[in-house]
């Protein structure tokens, strides 16, 4: 059998992918990952003492965290399917690094000079850079094994994506658990987190997701 046979015989009947059936296996990927994540914080963890009274700080760290997620999930899913272009989609990842490092800046300029090292770093060492990557796992995990079956192409660059998505998941479960509030904090650490999530990514990606 030649070769353009063989392409016609297995293009024969193929039907449109059921991108209803598509959404709902994403949306409970992330879903399950955000669960799994809230729940190592809730038992290895614990969530905050004042939870009560820091309600409004964090939820507003986890609509942050939630927004770092939204911001890269399209760049994910283009790059799952092969030969698809980026277009716009690495510019809004750039545009949001951006907005954040300005939030950051603007935020330490707001407060008096000697609190605002107090400010950036929240008293001691951002334990988010360790705590985020592993509440993402779960999250990567999941999300690997979806978009494997995607066939991407690019695959260090599609792991970073992947790693920038769930490094956001559980960023978003990481929020109940960390007693600082401050802007700068969460838009410095919180992002360097995420990035350090999307660094393990590529290089998991790269092997994971190879045919």
């Amino acid at each position: 059998m030649k070769t353009d046979q063989l392409i016609d015989m297995l293009a024969r009947g193929v039907e449109p992918a059921d991108r209803k059936q598509w959404v709902w296996r994403l949306a409970a990927t992330l879903l399950g990952g955000l669960l799994i994540a809230a729940l190592i914080v809730v038992i290895a963890l614990g969530v905050r003492d004042d939870m009560a009274a820091a309600r409004m700080p964090v939820m507003w760290k986890s609509v942050f965290s939630a927004f770092a997620a939204a911001m890269v999930l399209p760049l994910a899913l283009r790059l799952a399917r092969p030969g698809r272009p980026l277009g716009w989609r690495i510019a809004v990842v750039a545009i949001f690094v951006a907005a954040a490092i300005l939030a950051t800046v603007i935020a330490l300029m707001g407060e008096a000079p000697q609190d605002r090292m107090d400010a950036w770093m929240g008293g001691g060492f951002p334990w988010c850079l360790v705590l985020v990557p592993v509440l993402a796992a779960p999250t990567a995990a999941l999300l690997l094994w979806l978009i494997r079956g995607l066939a991407p192409t690019r695959l260090a660059l599609t792991g970073a994506a992947i790693g920038a998505v769930s490094g956001g998941i559980g960023a978003m479960a990481y929020s109940m658990y960390c007693p600082v509030d401050s802007i700068a904090f969460v838009t410095t650490w919180y992002v360097a987190a995420i990035a350090l999530c999307a660094a393990l990514g590529g290089l998991i990606g790269s092997k994971f997701l190879r045919w």
